[in-house]
């Protein structure tokens, strides 16, 4: 029996006509995930050259702490660590296991009440200070001074016996672990603060009039930060700044900066177009888009480029509209000379997504590829995937769209036969191997032989082919290992089933929408990024 497999990433591509979550407006700002898909930093390292403050929100309340330059601290959830060879690593605590090196954690001492805002606790901090050391500010449900990074409560009481001593009439209070508080951390890894909310924003003061960028883990951005405490404890990091800033960090990662300013422009529109259809993407995250692939790839202010900047400025509030809705930009490095039907890759059928000619696209380093797969490599894979198929026998596309792309691919075992449907095989095997769907499948075994019903020389596998010896005529099964087959001058082995398997394929990605070697070459021959777009985009205008 077949079975079908679709392509399962249809319900993450489902192409909208008009962005779903509202009419279409250009946002003030816009707020990108950082570490979508990434397991959470153990520590978040925030640097600034110019003057910075941390805005607090929790219950729709705000509160602001200012930091002078220059900066130079980190987040990292307040846990226990192991303090070893000036490194500090996270560590499930086992009270039992005996470590190298110092161990801190996240049981505290609460000094004192709670203080209307920061600068009260700052105050009352810098006084016991000069008395007890290892103080810091703490906010979780107000403002509060707090002691100590210590295991557990036996340790607990022996600092307050301690504090006690020093301060005869402090109220104390043990603090136990939470895994929503968050600590920050100076250069030399004390904390200075800790916070139970929300989310945190870093924001330079003078942001608007001067360019102030913050780190975050050695790379620059522009705009602000937020630290966002996820329902599972996890951090989220954020980059909210205005949108053509973002696309300032993605143009150039999508297109190389050197290539034709026309080029640039279309890909910037493209590009804001792409942001403002997908604006509500990763709504339940808590941003709008992420800076991967799955969005846009974004690097922030430092892969920014003079020549990228340029033409997204000289674009600035330009979209593509089809019917006075915002047009979906799709777009691939190289489709191999034609684009492809945007039923023909997914599902639903968009008029403006219409293969069309890009004979201006060639000459790209992807108009042809090759990957060869090992039969035990692929059988391994579709296993991953709960595809027992057994013993691989052969691999064939079974379907081909209007252009000439694999729609339906069969692969037959000796236990079952699957077909996998348009980009699932790509997928599955790694969007660098398999370029595109725009492929045949060759292998070692294949012949050259006659077909008489099609009247011409074609390549097929031997097996299930009808062979002729001296003595009989049989036909090859999966049971066969070899086959030998005599010359005038010499004797052919050919393996009955395949070892390995040969994709012969032309251009990289889905092929949808705007190819961009193909806007490169368009660009080059004297064409505008008004008329490159509207060519990729059948029936589009600018505007």
């Amino acid at each position: 029996m077949r079975k079908f497999f679709g392509f399962l990433l249809i319900i993450f591509l489902l192409i909208q006509s008009t962005i779903v979550c509202g009419d279409i407006t250009i946002p003030k700002t816009v707020k990108v995930g950082l570490n979508y898909g990434n397991p959470m930093f153990d520590n978040i390292n925030i640097k600034s050259n110019k003057p910075i403050e941390l805005v607090l929100s929790k219950s729709g309340e705000e509160e602001t702490i200012s930091l002078k330059s220059p900066i130079d601290f980190s987040f990292r959830k307040d846990s226990y660590y192991n303090i070893l060879d000036g490194g500090t690593k996270k560590i499930q605590y086992i009270k039992a296991v005996k470590y190298s090196g110092e161990l801190i954690g996240p049981f505290h001492i609460r000094i004192g009440n709670t203080y209307k805002d920061y600068n009260s606790a700052d105050t009352a901090l810098k006084s016991m200070g000069k008395s007890i050391k290892g103080l810091f500010i703490a906010y979780e449900n107000g403002w509060q001074i707090w002691n100590g990074l210590l295991l557990d409560e036996k340790e607990c009481k022996e600092q307050i016996d301690i504090i006690q001593n020093k301060i005869p009439d402090a109220k104390l209070q043990i603090i136990g672990p939470d895994e929503k508080r968050i600590q920050i951390t100076d250069a030399d890894g004390n904390p200075f603060f800790v916070y139970n909310c929300n989310e945190i924003f870093i924001k330079a003061p003078n942001a608007e009039k001067e360019l102030s960028l913050i780190s975050f883990n050695g790379a620059n951005y522009r705009g602000e930060l937020i630290i966002k405490t996820l329902e599972d404890g996890s951090i989220g990091v954020i980059n909210s700044l205005p949108l053509d800033q973002y696309l300032y960090g993605v143009v150039p990662c999508e297109m190389e900066p050197t290539w034709h300013t026309e080029a640039l422009k279309a890909q910037a529109v493209a590009a804001r177009n792409y942001a403002l259809q997908n604006i509500c993407k990763h709504e339940k995250e808590g941003y709008n888009l992420c800076s991967t692939q799955h969005c846009q790839v974004y690097k922030g202010y430092d892969k920014e480029n003079p020549k990228t900047n340029e033409a997204i400025d000289q674009t600035k509030g330009k979209l593509l509209y089809y019917n006075n809705e915002l047009a979906q930009t799709y777009y691939h490095s190289s489709s191999g000379g034609h684009t492809e039907n945007s039923e023909s890759i997914w599902s639903e059928t968009i008029p403006y997504l219409r293969g069309v000619d890009d004979s201006y696209g060639l000459g790209s380093p992807y108009d042809l590829w090759i990957s060869e797969l090992d039969k035990s490599h692929i059988e391994s894979k579709l296993s991953e995937y709960s595809m027992n198929i057994g013993n691989l026998v052969d691999i064939r596309p079974i379907e081909l769209s209007k252009f000439g792309r694999v729609t339906q691919l069969e692969i037959i075992g000796t236990k079952d036969t699957i077909i996998l449907e348009k980009e699932k095989f790509r997928t599955m095997f790694g969007t660098s191997n398999i370029k595109s769907i725009w492929y045949e499948v060759n292998t070692e075994s294949d012949i050259n032989v006659f077909d008489m019903q099609q009247n011409a020389n074609i390549m097929k596998r031997p097996n299930g082919l009808s062979v002729v010896s001296a003595d009989s005529k049989r036909t090859l099964t999966q049971n066969d290992k070899s086959l030998y087959i005599k010359g005038p001058y010499d004797i052919k082995k050919l393996n009955v089933l395949p070892s390995s398997y040969t994709f012969k394929g032309k251009g990289w990605g889905h092929g949808i929408g705007m190819s961009q070697y193909g806007a490169k070459g368009m660009a080059e021959s004297g064409f505008n990024y008004v008329k490159i777009l509207e060519h990729y985009y059948k029936g589009t205008a600018v505007r």
